[in-house]
């Protein structure tokens, strides 16, 4: 058996267009997807297009939710952009996901931790930058259902992390604002603008993940986001990090 998990699409319908592709090329048997899917000053408006025609199992993030329930006149004016671009039947569609769900009884999918939907689980902030959690945080988090491998986004780090038990836990990375740890040489050595996956593949021995990169057209993606009026955006996109 052969998934796909991707994570943290934030609006970047460039990005999302490589990795599908990208997948597309491997024939998995199914995808899974992470959630957070528009925030951001790029094109939420193709990205719900492709989505919408995407055969996944979904669930919501943080900045889907607050999508949902946040109210329009608190939002920023890019925040407000963003929700003015989605259409009604995009909406309902976000409001059906559930904030976790479970790929048969070998993957559990969750956006921040099982239990939030905004708590970094494999990393932790630590000023400025985040650091590695330690195994007892980490385990702290996982339910009990016994499942060998479960995903988190939120971070758009990718990490795996294989506990003592055998039990995995991992993090795809970002498909459209990709990310990596400058305090973590693991993660830094990843360091770049292509956009992230995972690739599960459930052999004898039990499953391995390829952290997958994709080359896009990150350019055009940052002079989008320059031309909606984020230079901060421009930058992540350009160099591959958030400051």
């Amino acid at each position: 058996m052969r998934i796909a998990v991707i994570s943290d699409i934030h609006g970047n319908a460039f990005a999302l267009e490589a990795v599908l592709e990208d997948i597309g090329r491997h024939a998995p048997d199914a995808i899974l997807n992470l959630g957070d899917h528009f925030h951001g000053p790029l094109d939420p408006a193709r990205t719900a297009k492709m989505l919408a025609g995407l055969d996944a199992l979904t669930i919501r993030g943080n900045t889907d939710r607050y999508f949902l329930y946040a109210e329009p006149d608190a939002m920023d004016a890019d925040d407000r952009r963003v929700l003015e671009q989605l259409s009604p039947q995009t909406m309902e569609w976000l409001r059906a996901l559930p904030a976790t769900a479970r790929f048969e009884d070998q993957i559990f999918m969750c956006h921040g931790t099982p239990a939030s939907d905004s708590v970094y689980w494999l990393d932790r902030t630590q000023g400025e930058r985040f650091r590695k959690a330690s195994l007892a945080e980490i385990e702290a988090e996982l339910p009990d259902n016994g499942f060998p491998l479960h995903c988190c986004g939120h971070t758009h780090i990718a990490r795996v992390v294989t506990l003592p038990d055998g039990r995995v836990v991992f993090n795809p990375g970002s498909v459209g604002r990709p990310s990596f740890n400058m305090s973590d040489p693991e993660s830094a050595a990843r360091a770049g603008p292509d956009a992230a996956y995972a690739l599960l593949t459930q052999g004898e021995n039990g499953w391995t993940i390829d952290l997958r990169q994709v080359p896009y057209d990150h350019a055009a993606a940052a002079t989008l986001a320059r031309t909606n009026g984020s230079r901060k955006w421009e930058r992540e996109l350009l160099e591959g990090r958030r400051r």
